[in-house]
């Protein structure tokens, strides 16, 4: 993630918390920044041809289309005036991660050879909730590339439960090429 669009959803989080209006903002950012990802609104929003006037226009209409809020509609035209509305997905991320740093959340993402049960998820889920002391939020991946096991992403950490994770691990040690 660039650190423009750290700096801008950062921006953005400030001005919204003081607003008391995160919430709502982060709502707002989601459906927006959905909207600049479309292939052919992304290619008009990168477009270098694109003058001041009509991008400033068209971050208007972006934030008409949704209906947003002053704030959030101030905040486009402002990346449309510093030709930054390209940033608004990566904007999107990093606004979402502060909201959840906010509210004690974490995102983590379980992948398995097949699907989880429901005990099994909500194991899962209790398990990396006591780790990270945040509440979680899961979404879960049915990967048939693995041969077995979990692997979860949480907090910008992997941890690999996966049967081919442990095979290699144990031939390593079998060889006596592990390290020590």
């Amino acid at each position: 993630m660039s650190a423009v669009a750290r700096r801008y959803a950062t921006a953005l989080f400030a001005l919204a918390k003081e607003a008391t209006a995160v919430a709502p903002t982060a709502e707002e950012l989601a459906r927006v920044a959905t909207l600049a990802a479309e292939p052919a609104i992304s290619a008009v929003l990168g477009s270098p041809l694109l003058s001041p006037a009509h991008r400033l226009e068209f971050a208007r209409t972006l934030a008409g289309e949704i209906k947003a809020s002053p704030l959030l509609t101030r905040f486009v035209s402002l990346l449309a005036d510093h030709q930054r509305l390209a940033e608004l997905p990566a904007i999107h991320r990093y606004f979402q991660q502060l909201l959840d740093e906010d509210l004690g959340r974490v995102r983590v993402t379980i992948r398995s050879s097949s699907a989880l049960s429901a005990q099994q998820q909500t194991e899962l889920v209790a398990a990396f909730a006591n780790i990270t002391g945040k509440q979680v939020i899961p979404t879960v991946v049915v990967d048939p590339e693995l041969l077995g096991g979990v692997v979860v992403e949480a907090a910008g950490k992997v941890y690999d439960g996966s049967v081919r994770t442990q095979l290699t691990r144990l031939a390593k040690e079998l060889t006596g090429t592990a390290s020590l």
